[in-house]
């Protein structure tokens, strides 16, 4: 057992009372209280009368540091029945110093900085990820391969669905990259969609058939109100936008809603 001797009641009574001087208000606001001290020195016995173990007392945490031979910092909480032995001091006085140590009031809790919650973090992460609707990759293709596109019909439509199913054909000259073909079936999706209150669109799957000399692109998308979940989502501002960097047209054969679309548009 590690037998210790604070520097004394009296002196512990008197750093208290220092303690107590830092936050008393008197001063006045012309002079602010000085900054209370981050560790009281404590004076603990060594194993022999002429020898001291370096230690303090931590002012933010009430807890008694105790630097050890090997360099470490043994910590213990100043108002535990270890921290009272140590100390050898009695409750009442040990109530008083925790009172002192512990107790700060010189910052308000909600000044403090708060950690991200995970769901901030993982909002974040997500949205890091997140990329344009066209494909990362776009073959380049002369004005002249872009033969049409237009929304062909509703899928599904309905006050109940979670979002009208539209399908998008977008026909090319054959030879032009499926990339280039998928591009302009986004592009047709997001001219179409000004006709509707629903800005945004997840693609659902595209199939292409060649016939004629002609490549047929049918893209499936799933229309919403709102922005959905997905890393890769139709909207149609910055659509357009990443549609005219790359020199596809986005434009349809024909405006407006289409047949079964008035509850979409």
């Amino acid at each position: 057992m590690r037998h210790a001797q604070i520097i004394g009641m009296g002196t512990m009574t008197a750093l208290t009372a220092m303690l107590s001087a830092c936050a008393t208000p008197d001063a006045g606001l012309a002079q602010p209280p000085r900054a209370k001290p981050a560790t009281l020195p404590v004076q603990l016995e060594g194993p022999t009368e002429d020898t001291s173990i370096l230690a303090g007392v931590s002012t933010r945490s009430g807890e008694l540091l105790i630097l050890e031979n090997d360099g470490s910092v043994t910590r213990t909480p100043v108002d535990s029945a270890k921290g009272r032995q140590t100390l050898r001091q009695t409750d009442e006085a040990m109530f008083s110093l925790t009172d002192v140590l512990v107790e700060d009031t010189s910052i308000p809790l909600s000044a403090l900085p708060k950690p991200p919650r995970a769901q901030d973090v993982a909002i974040e992460a997500f949205a890091a990820r997140t990329a344009s609707a066209l494909p990362k990759r776009i073959a380049p293709a002369p004005s002249e391969a872009f033969l049409g596109g237009r929304v062909a019909r509703v899928v599904q439509s309905g006050s109940k669905a979670p979002g009208d199913m539209v399908s998008v054909q977008a026909q090319l000259r054959q030879g032009v990259d499926e990339s280039t073909a998928f591009a302009y079936a986004t592009c047709t999706l997001a001219a179409w969609s000004k006709t509707t209150k629903t800005p945004y669109a997840r693609h659902i799957r595209t199939v292409y058939a060649e016939d004629d000399g002609i490549v047929t692109a049918e893209s499936i998308f799933t229309m919403s109100k709102t922005k959905p979940l997905g890393l890769r989502v139709m909207e149609r501002e910055k659509t357009l936008r990443d549609c005219r960097a790359h020199g596809i047209p986005d434009r349809i054969e024909a405006a407006g809603p289409v047949k079964g679309t008035k509850e979409n548009g």
